[in-house]
């Protein structure tokens, strides 16, 4: 989990367009979220070597995200859970994640909805 003083690459305002929602009319049209990313993992050797090889590629966790999309669900929180699952498995980051998913929900008078996680 994130230390005092952890490095970590933060992603905000990645776009997807996914089946999301409880009632199955919600789920009927795809809706756009958005989810913030942070990945706490020290950046010591890329800042050195300048190399993207030496750390987390931002293009490739962009698309690793993209790639859940294509699967309908009914909660921000599984999206968020399955988010953070993936880019501890694919990209191993030292100190954990942080996955904020946020929706404009269907029938509430408010602007967002947004869940929060953060795992080791």
């Amino acid at each position: 989990m994130k230390d005092v003083g952890m490095d970590y690459i933060a992603l905000k305002g990645i776009k997807l367009s996914t089946r999301i929602g409880v009632p199955e009319t919600e789920r009927a049209v795809p809706q756009v979220l958005k989810v913030d990313i942070e990945l706490f993992s020290p950046v010591g050797k890329i800042a050195e070597s300048d190399s993207v090889s030496q750390g987390i590629d931002y293009a490739a966790v962009t698309a690793a995200v993209e790639s859940l999309a294509t699967t309908e669900r009914k909660t921000i929180e599984r999206l968020a859970e399955d988010i953070a699952t993936l880019l501890l498995e694919k990209f191993r980051p030292e100190g954990g994640v942080k996955i904020s998913v946020w929706k404009k929900p269907a029938d509430l008078n408010i602007d967002s909805a947004c869940i929060t996680i953060t795992r080791p």
